[in-house]
């Protein structure tokens, strides 16, 4: 039996849920997310300059897009801190967005 990562499959959960276009900004901790998004293909990533700049970009997409859903994407700790604001304005107005954070590996 073929084995997927965790992070591919969730690629492939988002796209066969129909979603077509990502913002965000890449780090360690969500970098195979990133690998698996490139490699998967079909979803279109939009790069911020900050990641609140990224929910608020998912939020003002699923806005203008009725029917789909915005997806943000950060690495882990103060990216998932960042998306507050986005996620606080979406929830406000009943807009859903769905964020995605990376989480670091724990010591072993």
């Amino acid at each position: 039996m073929a084995r997927m990562t965790a992070a591919r499959a969730a690629v492939e959960i988002l796209k066969r849920e129909g979603v077509t276009d990502a913002f965000g900004v890449p780090g360690a901790a969500i970098n195979p997310f990133y690998a698996a998004l490139k490699a998967s293909g079909g979803i279109a990533h939009t790069l911020a300059r900050h990641v609140e700049g990224a929910s608020h970009m998912a939020e003002g997409y699923t806005r203008t897009h009725p029917g789909n859903i915005g997806v943000c994407i950060g690495t882990s700790g103060p990216a998932g801190t960042d998306m507050i604001t986005g996620l606080y304005s979406a929830t406000g107005d009943s807009i859903p967005i769905l964020c995605i954070t990376g989480q670091a590996p724990p010591a072993v």
